[in-house]
């Protein structure tokens, strides 16, 4: 995005603007900060070519009915909306300012996203709709952009505040609610949509975390689901659980699909051969100055066999292969092991490949830790 596109007012309303955040089909984002509490904030605002329109007043009218209605959606899950009016400069949104990353960021990095984590970013999704259907609220555009990782581990769904401007005024300007790749195919056909169409965007979006790849929508089901067999990191097991979550999330009736969020949750939850405890959301790129000699906090060894160096390079030849998750895992196994075999192990069968396992016993051979059982269960499918 080019912010010199973009004239920053000092303030709208009470609240002082400091930059761009960023900036969509519908609006722009700017963080701000609210004097009276002393709070830093996002706010939106309609593109002034779209507040000049000749829809121009509707489309402010509606983006602030939705506004209206987005506030009623208070969930650990979804970005709060604290306040919303007019101004000068146009209708406007305050929301609260997430420190996140986007999940489109990181499916566009090369980083690892396993099966647990995967699963618990679409459970979190999943439980912020469900909230907001309950509200009578769609959100009708869910896909990577609108979906935030915190660094605790917690998921923002984004976007709530003018999801459902979706009129023949929108049309007719040029404009398509939702994303065409993650879009129900009622909602692409230009027909009503409900809470289904939110749920099938969600098992879009679950199937491009296990394959880095959308489903081909001209393809048949069974076809899309045959290239869950490929990928290396999923077990037989998960397979067969997997696939008919997927079939019936994806599927082109919306009658046929998950009916709720809580079914569909209740689907992710059974899983076989999965452990939801390793999930973590906290996949940001480990920092640049990050060098083996910087010691892992007291609470992530083990009470007295295993040094601090040893985990860090440990969690280091990991994580190029399944990216940060390799700090939780480091530090959960290592509580348990009895030794350094056990330990390596245990860490291998994350690895979703076997020449990447290979290659793992290799770096920490060549970091000392080495054993003939090693490289025995290096060869063993995970």
């Amino acid at each position: 995005m080019d912010k010199t596109l973009h004239a920053i007012p000092k303030a709208i309303s009470r609240y002082r603007v400091d930059n761009i955040l960023g900036s969509g089909a519908m609006g722009v984002v700017y963080q701000g900060f609210d004097p009276q509490i002393e709070r830093t904030v996002a706010i939106k605002v309609l593109h002034p070519h779209l507040r000049n329109s000749e829809h121009g007043a509707d489309l402010e009218q509606r983006f602030i009915q939705e506004a209206r209605a987005a506030a009623r959606c208070l969930h650990p899950n979804i970005v709060t909306i604290f306040d919303f009016g007019s101004a000068s400069d146009g209708s406007f949104i305050v929301m609260e300012y997430v420190d996140g990353i986007e999940l489109k960021a990181h499916l566009r990095s090369n980083t690892f996203i396993p099966l647990p984590s995967a699963t618990d970013i679409c459970i979190q999704v999943l439980q912020a709709l469900g909230h907001a259907h309950e509200h009578g609220v769609v959100h009708r555009d869910i896909k990577p952009a609108n979906i935030i990782l915190l660094e605790n581990g917690n998921v923002k769904v984004s976007d709530f505040g003018v999801a459902r401007l979706d009129t023949s005024d929108l049309t007719s300007t040029g404009f398509m609610v939702g994303t065409p790749n993650y879009m129900s195919p009622e909602g692409l056909q230009g027909h009503a949509v409900d809470a289904r169409s939110d749920l099938y965007s969600v098992g879009v979006l679950f199937y491009e975390l296990l394959t880095r790849q959308r489903p081909v929508r001209e393809a048949a089901i069974e076809e899309t689901l045959h290239k869950l067999n490929d990928i290396t990191s999923l077990s037989g097991q998960n397979v067969r659980s997997i696939k008919p979550i997927l079939r019936r999330a994806l599927a082109s009736r919306p009658e046929e699909r998950f009916q709720n969020a809580a079914g569909f949750i209740a689907s992710l939850k059974g899983i076989e051969d999965m452990d939801l405890t390793l999930a973590t959301t906290t996949l940001f790129p480990a920092p640049q100055n990050y060098r083996q000699d910087i010691p892992v906090p007291q609470e992530t060894t083990s009470a007295s066999q295993w040094s601090d160096d040893l985990l860090v390079s440990l969690e280091q030849s990991l994580a190029k292969y399944i990216g940060p998750v390799a700090k939780v895992l480091v530090k959960k196994q290592s509580r348990s092991a009895g030794s350094m075999e056990a330990l390596v192990n245990s860490l291998i069968v994350h690895i979703p490949n076997d020449a990447e396992r290979s290659q793992f016993i290799k770096a920490m051979e060549r970091t000392g830790v080495s054993s003939a059982g090693l490289s025995q269960s290096a060869a063993a499918p995970a």
